[in-house]
C-alpha cells in the first residue's frame, strides 16, 4: 500500500480530539473521546492491508508480524513508562504510586482494559486521577494484534475469497454485542475488546473491499464532508448520558470510514487539508503523544494548587514537545536501524528493557508504592483517606434487592426513622447510627451511589431506589420520619437524566421534583427531614496535607463559609420551598463552620476521606451534632 499523507492527516484530527478533551480546554470538546474510535479505523484499515497484502504475496510470516508489532510499539512505550515511573518516584504519594506501578505492570502486558473494567468508570468523578487511564485502548488494540492475524491467516489458508465476508460477519456479530451490553454492562462494554472489535474490523472490512474495488478508495468530495460532519455530530449530540460505545459509536467510525475512503481523491479540499504539512506532522508524532499527553496531564495536576486552563494549555504544548522528543530520538532512530540495526537486536533490548520495567513496577505494587521515601507523618496523614465507612458498605441497593434495609442504631428498638440517600448518606451512616444507639432509637437505612433521593432524577436504578422508598415508607407505619441525605450537586453540575431523558436544565426539574417528592412522603403521613450539604474542600483532603508535609507546601484544605454558601444558594430556594411544605432541615455546617471557616481538617486529622466524604474518624463528631439538631426539631 502506498504512503498516504491523508491519512496521517486523520491520526492528526483524532489525537487533537483526545488530548484537547482530556485538557479540557474546549467546551465542545466533551466528547473528544471519539478520537479513540477514529484512531480504532484507521488501525484496523492499515493493518489489514499489511496482513492480506503480504498474504497475497505469499510473504507473510507470524513472528514477522508480530515483531514489527513490537519494534513499532514498545520503544515508545517503555520510553514514556521509564520517564513516567521516573517522575512518580520523586513526585508521588505511595497510593498513587503504587496504582501507578499497578498500572505500569499491566500496560506492558497489554491487559490493563481487563483492570479498568473492574475498576474504573471512564467517565466517572475520579477517572481523571487515574495514572495511566488512557492506556486502556492501547490494550484494546494490542489484543486485536494478537488475535487478528490468526483468524486472516486461517480464513485465507481456508477460503481466501470468504476473508472479506468472514471479516464482517464478525464485525457485525461485535457491533451487536457493543449495542447489547451497552446499557446492560457499561464498563465492560466500553473496556473490552469483544465489544470494541467491530471498530478495528470495520477499517478492516474497508481496506478489503477497497482491495476488491480500488476505485472505492477514491469517493467524491462528499465523502470528505461527510466524515466532518459526523465528527461534528457526535461531538453536538454527545451527554453524559450517551451510552458508549453503543449505537453512538457509529458517529466516528462511519466518520473514519467515510475520510479513509475519500482520501484516496488527492483533489479533494479535504484531502488536500488533511495532507498538509502540519496535520501531517501531528500525524506523525500521534502515538508518541498519545502516551505522553496523560502522564504530563497527571504530573502538572498534581504539582498545582489550582489546575487552571492556562496550566492545561501549557501542558498540551508540553506534551507535543516530548512527542516530537520521543519521535525524533527514539521511534526514528529504531525504525531506521540506525540505533539496534535492522535485526532482531531491538527485539532483545525491548525485552531487557521491558523486564526492568516489570520488575520495577512490580517492586512497587508489593512495597504499597515504597512509602519509605517519606516520613511516619505524611504516610499516616495520607492513611486517612482510608479512612471510610466500611461497615455499612453492604447497604448499598438494599431497597431494592431484598424484603428489608439495613437497620441503625439500638437492636431493641423500632425503627421509627428511614434514612435514605447518595454515597454521603453512606459517609454518614456511622453517625446515625452512634446517634441512635445513644438515644435508644433506630431506622432503616439504604443508599445508592451518585442518587438523590429524589423521584424522576438520575438514571434507572436511582429511580427504583426512590420509588422503593416511597413504597417501604408508606408500607410501614412504624416510620415517622424520613430522611434525605446527599451532597445535592448533581443537579447544578450540567444536567442530569429526568423522567429517563436527558436535560441540560436539571436545576429547574430538581426544583420540580424535591417538593413533589416531599408531599409523597407527606401524604403518608411522614414527616421529612433534609440533611444539607457538608462543604467540599479544594482537593482531596490526605493527600493535600500529606504533599504539604512532604514537600513544605501550605495549600489550603479549608473552605470559606461564603463561599460555601455561595456554591449552594440555588439549592437553598429550592429548600425554602420544601421548609414552607414542613420539612426540617438539618444544618451540620451550624457547627462545623462555627466561626466562618469550613474546616477540611481539625487537629491535623482530615475531616474526609477525599474532599468532600466525611471521614469516618469523625462520626463520632457528628453523631453528637446529629443528635443537638434532630432535639431541636422535636422541641
Amino acid at each position: 500500500m502506498r504512503y498516504r499523507p491523508d491519512i496521517d492527516g486523520l491520526r492528526a484530527i483524532s489525537i487533537l480530539l483526545v488530548t484537547i478533551f482530556h485538557f479540557d480546554l474546549l467546551s465542545l470538546g466533551k466528547g473528544g473521546f471519539i478520537g479513540v474510535d477514529i484512531f480504532f479505523v484507521i488501525s484496523g484499515f492499515l493493518i489489514t492491508n499489511i496482513i492480506l497484502s503480504d498474504l497475497a504475496e505469499g510473504r507473510f510470516t507470524l513472528g514477522s508480524f508480530y515483531a514489527k508489532r513490537v519494534k513499532r510499539l514498545y520503544p515508545a512505550l517503555l520510553t514514556t513508562l521509564l520517564l513516567y515511573l521516573a517522575a512518580g518516584y520523586l513526585l508521588f504519594l505511595p497510593d498513587q504510586f503504587r496504582e501507578l506501578g499497578v498500572e505500569a505492570l499491566l500496560s506492558q502486558l497489554y491487559v490493563v482494559n481487563i483492570y479498568f473494567w473492574r475498576t474504573v468508570n471512564y467517565f466517572g468523578l475520579h477517572a481523571g486521577d487515574v495514572p495511566l487511564l488512557h492506556m486502556w485502548s492501547l490494550a484494546v488494540e494490542e489484543q486485536f494484534y494478537l488475535l487478528y492475524p490468526l483468524f486472516c491467516l486461517a480464513l485465507y489458508r481456508w477460503r481466501s475469497r470468504w476473508v472479506l465476508a468472514g471479516v464482517l460477519g464478525v464485525t457485525l456479530l461485535s457491533f451487536l454485542l457493543g449495542v447489547l451490553a451497552t446499557p446492560l454492562k457499561p464498563s465492560a462494554a466500553f473496556y473490552l475488546l469483544p465489544t470494541r472489535a467491530w471498530e478495528l474490523l470495520a477499517g478492516g472490512v474497508l481496506a478489503l473491499v477497497i482491495m476488491r474495488k480500488p476505485s472505492l478508495g477514491s469517493l467524491g468530495a462528499w465523502s470528505g464532508w461527510a466524515g466532518l460532519a459526523l465528527i461534528g455530530a457526535a461531538l453536538y449530540m454527545h451527554t453524559p448520558a450517551t451510552g458508549v460505545p453503543g449505537w453512538f459509536a457509529l458517529f466516528p467510525v462511519a466518520a473514519g470510514l467515510l475520510l479513509i475512503a475519500g482520501g484516496g481523491r488527492e483533489a479533494s479540499l479535504i484531502t488536500r487539508g488533511m495532507s498538509l504539512s502540519p496535520m501531517v506532522w501531528i500525524g506523525k508524532i500521534s502515538y508518541p503523544l498519545y502516551l505522553v499527553h496523560w502522564p504530563v496531564l497527571q504530573i502538572l495536576q498534581d504539582i498545582s494548587a489550582d489546575f487552571s486552563w492556562s496550566l492545561r494549555a501549557l501542558g498540551f504544548g508540553l506534551s507535543f514537545i516530548l512527542a516530537w522528543a520521543i519521535y525524533a530520538l527514539v521511534e526514528q532512530p529504531i525504525r531506521s536501524g540506525r540505533v539496534f540495526g535492522k535485526g532482531h537486536r531491538v527485539l532483545m533490548w525491548s525485552a531487557g528493557a521491558s523486564g526492568v520495567l516489570i520488575v520495577f513496577s512490580a517492586a512497587i505494587v508489593m512495597t504499597s508504592g515504597m512509602p519509605s521515601r517519606f516520613s511516619k507523618e505524611v504516610n499516616q496523614v495520607l492513611n486517612y483517606s482510608q479512612d471510610k465507612a466500611l461497615i455499612f458498605r453492604s447497604c448499598q441497593s438494599t431497597l431494592t434487592t431484598r424484603s428489608e434495609p439495613c437497620r441503625l442504631g439500638h437492636e431493641a428498638a423500632v425503627p421509627t426513622y428511614l434514612v435514605f440517600g447518595d454515597s454521603h448518606a453512606n459517609a454518614f451512616a456511622h453517625a446515625f447510627d452512634l446517634w441512635l444507639k445513644r438515644t435508644k432509637q433506630a431506622a432503616y437505612f439504604a443508599y445508592e451511589t451518585g442518587c438523590l433521593p429524589v423521584h424522576h432524577l438520575g438514571s434507572r436504578q436511582c429511580n427504583r431506589q426512590a420509588q422503593a422508598a416511597q413504597a417501604f415508607a408508606t408500607e410501614h407505619p412504624e416510620i415517622e420520619t424520613v430522611v434525605l441525605v446527599s451532597i445535592w450537586r448533581q443537579p447544578y453540575e450540567g444536567g442530569m437524566l429526568h423522567k429517563g431523558r436527558w436535560t441540560a436544565d436539571s436545576p429547574e426539574a430538581f426544583a420540580e421534583e424535591l417538593p413533589a417528592t416531599v408531599a409523597a412522603f407527606k401524604e403518608a403521613g411522614k414527616s421529612v427531614a433534609l440533611v444539607e450539604p457538608l462543604h467540599a474542600a479544594p482537593a482531596f483532603v490526605p493527600q493535600r496535607l500529606a504533599k504539604n508535609l512532604a514537600f513544605s507546601r501550605s495549600w489550603p484544605v479549608d473552605t470559606g463559609l461564603a463561599e460555601h454558601e455561595a456554591v449552594f444558594a440555588p439549592l437553598n430556594k429550592v429548600f425554602e420551598i420544601a421548609e414552607n411544605q414542613g420539612v426540617h432541615r438539618v444544618s451540620l455546617t451550624r457547627h462545623l463552620c462555627s466561626e466562618g471557616i469550613c474546616p477540611g481538617a481539625l487537629e491535623g486529622r482530615p475531616v474526609f476521606s477525599d474532599n468532600n466524604h466525611l471521614a469516618d474518624w469523625m462520626s463520632e463528631t457528628i453523631s453528637g451534632y446529629l443528635e443537638k439538631e434532630f432535639s431541636r426539631l422535636k422541641n
